[in-house]
């Protein structure tokens, strides 16, 4: 065994496979505070997984048609959970981040709506609490 090698297996020897993950270069450590973040890294991993897989069968196994709407309805979603974040931090007097990745979303369109169909399933459900 080289040096190198003593080295990096000393080095790890000790950690967790959760230490050694959340070193990686792609991840990300979330603290839970409430179990409605529990929820929510729950559904991030999961959707990490089916965009990925969506965007590997594109062309291969899918048409366009079939994934490009799916893309885009999730893209849609995530940017109404931002609107609704920015309007809880400011609620209770919070400092919001927009994260570089949304404002990449966004681009120039930073005043545009979701998608209709957002709208019209936020349009419902005011309706059903008025009820």
């Amino acid at each position: 065994m080289t040096q190198t090698q003593q080295t990096k297996t000393t080095a790890t020897e000790g950690l967790s496979r959760w230490q050694t993950m959340a070193g990686e270069r792609n991840a990300r450590v979330v603290l839970c505070n409430t179990p409605d973040t529990y929820c929510l890294a729950d559904l991030a991993r999961h959707a990490d997984r089916a965009t990925r897989a969506l965007r590997s069968r594109l062309m291969v196994t899918m048409e366009p048609d079939e994934v490009l709407p799916l893309l885009a309805e999730y893209k849609d979603v995530v940017i109404r959970l931002h609107t609704v974040i920015e309007k809880m931090s400011q609620a209770c007097g919070l400092e919001y981040r927009v994260p570089r990745s949304i404002k990449r979303m966004l681009g120039d369109k930073s005043d545009e709506k979701p998608t209709a169909e957002v709208e019209e399933l936020e349009e419902s459900k005011v309706k059903q609490k008025k009820k």
